[in-house]
């Protein structure tokens, strides 16, 4: 039932005034999360979460590329001896050292590629794995400039595009959310962007503008990523359009959580039925998120569309006490909200104990399902106090 609603009969069941509201329409409530988890189970496929850091690449093609030969004469007889230096077979000893964690000589061998083969195929990915070393070593100053150099000096390569996008990824784990949005401006105005870029680019540049608190340019940068995967025939990896889908969500719950809930009567009434028109939506938006089925988004939908029900019933329990109301009939009006949102507690514990399957459906455990575990305690904590009369109450 609509919160506003709530209290407007929760107000005439106590004698209290709930104005021309009481005549206020019951719009569609979001539906129970379980229902929704369950059936995203269905065709989930195991995964795990997309790693934040990329790693070191190896070429699309790997051929011979550039080899350098060089004739040098020894012995008496003056014979010569041939040398020669394959740039793939450099970058195949820097990835090999790399792995083993000798990172100073692989370094020393990629700088290797890109000081005497420049114009090779390998030097931009070498390029790219140097930032990547340097970024698992926490060196983000060297990371960023390594990124910045490789985006400059190899602006057609592929490995360009990866290094603006590890770029803006690593400036908004580290906070840096307008440097992230910079970075993502200059990103999205490239000529040479799949659909699955710009994607990416928009997903990222929505939650950067979140952040930062700029509410309606990250609706259009995230409606922006839900625009390009519309055009695209197919796209492989659903990763950040469910990303893009699941901020679209968060964007109308930092609404909802920063939407005010005020006296007197009809206001009050009317800021809860905002926060409901906001859950909803938030809601409806991490639903779509969720039918992508991609592991990770799909857990963190279904905890966010299990959690808005508690926190709508909070909303609602703790709404300040209507101005007209006497401190007699006080306790009976505590006791009759809290009767009418009490469903919204019984959805929610629901669908966290759905997430957590959902987790274990796709064969992963992410912070979310470990999340919805706690949650599940959490609540039914609150219901056994309510069953035994102990209310949280109004917050005035």
């Amino acid at each position: 039932m609509p919160s506003g609603l709530v209290l407007a009969l929760a107000l005439a069941a106590c004698g209290g005034h709930a104005g021309p509201t009481t005549t206020l329409p019951k719009p569609a409530d979001p539906g129970a999360p379980a229902r929704d988890l369950a059936e995203a189970k269905h065709g989930a496929t195991a995964g795990d979460p997309k790693a934040a850091q990329l790693s070191a690449k190896d070429p699309r093609v790997v051929d011979l590329d550039i080899i350098r030969i060089t004739a040098n004469m020894h012995g008496a007889t003056g014979d010569p001896e041939m040398e020669h230096v394959a740039t793939a077979d450099l970058f195949k000893q820097a990835n090999a050292a790399a792995k083993e964690g000798q990172t100073e000589r692989a370094l020393a061998l990629y700088r290797q590629i890109l000081s005497e083969f420049p114009d090779s195929q390998f030097a931009p990915v070498s390029m790219f794995n140097i930032a990547a070393i340097y970024d698992g070593r926490g060196d983000l100053p060297t990371t960023i400039a390594t990124l910045r150099e490789l985006v400059k000096t190899y602006p057609h390569s592929r490995e360009s595009i990866e290094g603006h996008l590890y770029l803006a990824a690593l400036q908004a784990d580290h906070e840096q959310f307008a440097e992230a949005n910079t970075t993502l401006d200059e990103l999205l105005v490239r000529a040479d962007l799949t659909y699955t870029d710009r994607i990416e680019g928009f997903a990222r540049k929505g939650y950067s503008l979140i952040e930062l608190r700029q509410y309606s340019e990250a609706d259009a940068a995230l409606s922006g990523a839900v625009a390009e995967w519309r055009k695209a025939a197919h796209i492989e990896d659903p990763y950040y359009i469910a990303m893009a889908q699941y901020y679209r969500g968060e964007l109308a719950h930092r609404r909802f959580t920063e939407a005010p809930v005020r006296l007197p009567d009809a206001q009050l009434i009317a800021d809860l039925e905002t926060k409901r028109v906001l859950a909803v939506e938030a809601y409806d938006r991490w639903k779509d998120s969720l039918g992508f089925r991609q592991a990770y988004w799909a857990t963190a939908s279904g905890y966010q569309m299990s959690q808005i029900f508690v926190e709508l019933w909070q909303a609602t329990v703790t709404a300040p006490y209507p101005r007209d109301m006497g401190t007699k009939t006080r306790p009976q009006y505590v006791v009759e909200v809290h009767n009418r949102v009490r469903e919204h507690l019984e959805k929610a514990l629901e669908g966290h104990r759905m997430n957590v399957e959902l987790a274990k459906a796709y064969g992963v455990d992410t912070q979310w399902s470990k999340g919805s575990e706690q949650q599940v305690g959490r609540i039914m904590e609150t219901l056994r106090k309510e069953t035994a009369g102990d209310y949280l109450t109004p917050l005035n």
